[in-house]
């Protein structure tokens, strides 16, 4: 009998040796295993964040709600307004693993008179709706993310109208002065107005009146300038090389208004037709117009005058043409809307952003 129960006993601590092993192995295994995951996990969580991103697209849209305005059809013998869709596509491709990504988007708004925008909204909502000051932006920031690729897509109907100095004389008989204008007389980069070569040629350029001096201006840069797409090199190198693409012309003619101490800043949009529009043009200060459009890039043109049916003579037409309509999405930007990203994680992920625009007329 007693050795039944000892042989009993031994079976069983074989049993529990034998489970100990099994489980061992297995939790070797497992740990062995992990380092082969992390791709699994970062695909894991790049695929939470694009069911996190459809969710939100199912969301109403912090995008700014603005009423529709009435526009005075009072007012004769002014260009009338158009209107558009418009649809910006963004497109962001993510490759290894990113710790955080940013992408800063001036969107247009209401300006009285020149453009009206309705139905704006966005794919995704952005994390927040934030004013540097002169524009509204808005800011779509991602966290942690693995390989894949996010769309953002803004859109929305705009009903605009070219607002140059003819059509600023007739809106604009009794407006208000603006107040704080220092900003847009002052130097930035890339509009060196205090630089002894801008304020030489600007010396040159004359005029019995501001609008007879912007003419002149106008036509210098027109007739120094040939149109070449190139990296953003600023006023100064623009005017010593001869070319340049629309935000060099751009930034030519604002650096000569400010060295002849008159306000003018930069305007970021899209020229309102289907293929190549993200633009930069020009806002030129009046004391009596307020603000006025300029684009130094588009050639002037001929507009007959007639009186009676008879033409009285032929004018050239200096400030914008009368053919073209543009959305106002930011100032003080150069032509390419603001993106910024930050990578900070040892696997070195990186970012890329494509631009898609289509605008197209309601007719």
């Amino acid at each position: 009998m007693k050795k039944k129960k000892e042989e009993k006993d031994y079976s069983i601590l074989l049993n529990i040796l034998f489970l100990s092993i099994f489980l061992g192995v297995g939790l070797f295994i497992y740990i062995s295993g992990g380092k082969k995951d992390t791709t699994t996990l970062v695909k894991q969580v790049g695929k939470t964040y694009q069911a996190r991103l459809e969710e939100q697209a199912k969301q109403i849209s912090d995008m700014p709600k603005q009423e529709p305005k009435k526009v005075n059809k009072e007012i004769k013998n002014i260009q009338p307004f158009n209107s558009f869709n418009y649809k910006y596509s963004y497109t962001i491709d993510i490759q290894g693993f990113v710790k955080h990504f940013e992408i800063d988007i001036p969107i247009p708004l209401n300006e009285n008179e020149k453009q009206y925008i309705s139905n704006m909204k966005s794919s995704i909502k952005p994390s927040r709706i934030y004013s540097d000051g002169v524009n509204t932006i808005a800011q779509y920031t991602f966290n942690d993310i693995g390989s894949q690729r996010i769309n953002i897509i803004l859109e929305g109907t705009a009903k605009v109208r070219t607002y140059n100095i003819k059509n600023a004389k007739i809106i604009n008989k009794n407006l208000t002065p603006e107040k704080n204008l220092d900003r847009y007389l002052k130097p930035e980069p890339l509009i060196e107005s205090n630089d002894p070569y801008i304020k030489s040629i600007a010396k040159k350029i004359k005029g019995n009146t501001q609008e007879e001096i912007l003419q002149n201006m106008y036509e210098y840069i027109q007739n120094n300038m040939k149109y070449k797409i190139m990296n953003n090199i600023g006023a100064k190198k623009a005017l010593q090389l001869g070319r340049g693409k629309c935000s060099e012309y751009a930034a030519i003619m604002v650096a000569l208004c400010r060295a002849k101490n008159i306000p003018a800043r930069l305007v970021l949009g899209n020229i309102a037709r289907e293929k190549y529009t993200q633009h930069n043009w020009v806002e030129v200060y009046y004391k009596e117009y307020g603000w006025v459009m300029y684009d130094p890039t588009v050639q002037p043109v001929n507009v007959n005058v007639r009186q009676n049916g008879k033409l009285l003579r032929v004018e050239k037409r200096y400030d914008t043409s009368i053919n073209i309509n543009y959305i106002t999405a930011g100032r003080n930007k150069l032509s390419t809307y603001t993106t910024s990203y930050s990578v900070g994680d040892s696997r070195n992920g990186r970012a890329t952003v494509t631009e898609n625009i289509q605008i197209s007329k309601i007719k």
